[in-house]
């Protein structure tokens, strides 16, 4: 299917490609909406994860954020697609499928790997709102897969209140997970008590990837830029307690701290169906 992008402060118009799957039902079902990874949307990631829920009776829709802006991945250069465009497109999705007669318009939840769990976590806040222009529309729970806790943390942590799954790597040395878990306590100290936490003991990001562990030398790593990001959206560097311009940020980052290299994969089939299960089980908790 195709639709076009929620036009967030700054998100040019585009009209997206989507790939919707549907378990046989008689009975309206929920949804979850992925959002790619920076690789662009793998049959792996996350065509596995769709095939995942409609196994356990959940509808998926699959968006690709990428080939309607004419890339084919982001891994390299992360400001080709923004994690703000990419949660804006979560948006637009979300509107179309709470008017798809087959689908709980109270049920449908986001979910991403990485740079799409970056959006998955971001879409939660309700200072973002404003910028986005949505209202109280709203996801009924969020799954961030090892997202970035680093650059992507808001000095307000105020969310919806929606269950939101932390789904991280012990091992991850491009979206580290001990940022994460400070971030879900703050959370939790703005009201949101329905944050949960997986950390996976010897796994590296996109565990999803199975075979041996990958340098990713190319990678733009952000892991040593962090930041907490202020109300106005203006960036305040931890390091040197220096404020960016929120449309500045991503540039200063890449001239000043932005390093290149990652591990990647490694996953085994066990992990991968372990982490399966505690994701599904945790959609189920909520009524999914």
């Amino acid at each position: 299917m195709n639709f076009y992008t929620n036009v967030g402060s700054g998100v040019s118009t585009v009209k997206l490609a989507a790939n919707l799957y549907m378990p046989k039902s008689e009975r309206k079902v929920a949804a979850m909406i992925i959002i790619s990874s920076s690789s662009g949307v793998l049959d792996n990631i996350e065509g596995y994860y769709a095939r995942s829920f409609v196994e356990s009776g959940i509808a998926a829709l699959v968006v690709d954020s990428f080939k309607p802006r004419r890339v084919s991945r982001t891994s390299s250069d992360q400001s080709l697609v923004t994690s703000w465009a990419m949660e804006n497109d979560a948006f637009a999705a979300l509107l179309v499928l709470k008017k798809d007669s087959r689908i709980d318009p109270d049920r449908i939840g986001v979910i991403g790997v990485s740079k799409g769990g970056t959006a998955a976590q971001n879409s939660a806040f309700t200072l973002r709102r404003g910028g986005r222009h949505t209202g109280t529309l709203a996801f009924a729970l969020h799954v961030a897969i090892v997202p970035d806790c680093v650059t992507q943390q808001f000095r307000n942590a105020a969310t919806t209140g929606a269950p939101l799954l932390y789904m991280l790597a012990e091992l991850d040395d491009l979206t580290p997970s001990k940022p994460c878990l400070e971030y879900a306590d703050r959370i939790r100290g703005s009201g949101n008590k329905n944050v949960e936490i997986k950390v996976y003991a010897g796994q590296h990001h996109g565990w999803e990837v199975i075979g041996p562990v990958i340098a990713a030398k190319d990678t733009e790593n952000y892991s040593a830029c962090a930041a907490m990001i202020d109300d106005n959206g203006d960036y305040t560097i931890k390091a040197n307690n220096r404020s960016v311009g929120r449309w500045q940020a991503g540039a200063w980052m890449k001239q000043n701290c932005v390093t290149r290299g990652a591990h990647v994969g490694g996953g085994t089939q066990k992990q991968k169906q372990l982490a399966t299960n505690d994701l599904i089980a945790f959609l189920k908790r909520n009524g999914f």
